[in-house]
């Protein structure tokens, strides 16, 4: 229904609230909550200063930011700007999401993460990372990363092998198995069957990426950024289940001491709720966190300035506003205040349906006949029900 809008009439492209983020990390971007996006660009910082590997763990409520700060930062562009060109360069981030479905949680999270990637790329990862290596140095260098000689005679196959046979039965070999036939053709004794195996592959390939040749001077390793989000739904899993995850995660941080960045996203609103993150994720992961960002809700100055921010991006408004509308327009100041402040969960999401709410109504009523003419004033606002201003509009 919003496209039947004409959105010039308020000086905008398009709605600036939307209530799940772009897919499209080039479209999100980043108002308001200026100390959450400051204390990102410190560990961001931190983290092309120092090598050391940094879990951090991304607390808030539901709709609070933490997705939109995942997709927001995986854009290069987003880094601080204190950052140079080449540490950007040198930026691979990766975003999945904890699996919704019950089964085998670790299977899922190593098979998304492969797909992400895709076999193709991690081909060339490894192919990239061995070639300048004699094939008993990178079994040598894989096996210490791996531990274990098949896994690394693997690896070594996938950046080496150019016969498309071979690595059709290798893209078999990492996904589903193949059958003791292909593995004598391989050349390999056994088949990925263990959850512990699928996160040492993961912490294999990132070390790929990373680099793993560093004899030679123009070195430079690459810091990987690997975002998961909702590890919250791990809850739902039964205890051993969640387990294998956690115990997985925390040998995949202890593969990769170093240019290495996990970003947990859980959503929890009290950051007081120690129980439930020891319950989720185990006192041996809660322990390697070495940093905590937590999302609050916006105060009614923080939330206005939020709105009057994503109102007059680039993204949404080209032009400046004429001189005689307030820059909250649509909005008269004292009506999105009085919107923002009726809200009992400040959050960016629930702020921004209600502002879309509104001014899906203002339109029906046409609040807006020509351009710049018509406002949302205090006295319009009190015309809407605050069950009408918090509905879900699809």
């Amino acid at each position: 229904m919003f496209d039947k809008f004409d959105w010039n009439l308020v000086f905008l492209k398009k709605s600036p609230f939307d209530l799940t983020p772009p897919t499209d990390p080039e479209q999100i971007v980043w108002t308001g909550m200026k100390q959450v996006k400051r204390r990102f660009d410190e560990i961001f910082e931190v983290a092309f200063s120092d090598s050391t590997t940094q879990v951090v763990l991304n607390q808030g409520p539901w709709g609070g930011g933490k997705t939109h700060a995942s997709l927001y930062f995986k854009n290069k562009k987003n880094l601080p700007q204190t950052l140079t060109d080449t540490d950007t360069e040198h930026f691979f981030p990766i975003n999945v999401c904890v699996p919704k479905e019950p089964g085998n949680p670790a299977e899922d999270i190593y098979t998304d993460i492969l797909d992400i990637l895709g076999m193709r790329d991690v081909q060339r990862i490894i192919r990239d990372a061995i070639g300048n290596l004699s094939e008993d140095e990178a079994l040598d260098l894989l096996h210490k990363f791996l531990s274990s000689e098949e896994l690394a005679r693997a690896f070594w196959l996938c950046g080496t092998q150019e016969d498309n046979e071979r690595q059709a039965l290798l893209r078999s070999y990492f996904f589903e198995g193949v059958t003791r036939t292909d593995l004598r053709k391989l050349g390999i004794a056994r088949n990925i069957t263990k959850s512990q195996d699928r996160f040492r592959v993961l912490a294999g390939v990132l070390q790929c990426i990373i680099g793993i040749d560093r004899r030679c001077e123009s070195f430079r390793p690459t810091r990987v950024c690997l975002w998961i989000d909702e590890i919250e739904d791990l809850i739902y899993l039964s205890s051993a289940q969640f387990r294998i995850v956690s115990q997985g995660l925390r040998d995949m941080i202890d593969r990769l001491p170093n240019n290495f960045t996990l970003f947990l996203n859980m959503t929890l609103s009290d950051p007081e709720e120690y129980e439930d993150l020891e319950t989720i994720l185990g006192g041996a992961l809660l322990n390697r966190i070495t940093d905590f960002i937590y999302f609050p809700e916006l105060e009614l100055n923080e939330a206005v300035e939020y709105v009057s921010e994503i109102i007059n991006h680039h993204q949404y408004r080209d032009e400046p506003l004429p001189k005689e509308l307030p820059q909250t327009y649509p909005f008269e100041p004292k009506a999105l205040e009085m919107l923002l402040d009726g809200l009992e969960i400040k959050t960016p999401r629930e702020i921004n349906k209600r502002c879309r709410n509104v001014i899906n109504f203002a339109f029906r009523d046409n609040r807006f006949p020509r351009d710049g003419e018509g406002i949302i004033d205090p006295t319009y606002v009190k015309t809407i029900e605050n069950s009408e201003l918090d509905r879900e509009i699809v």
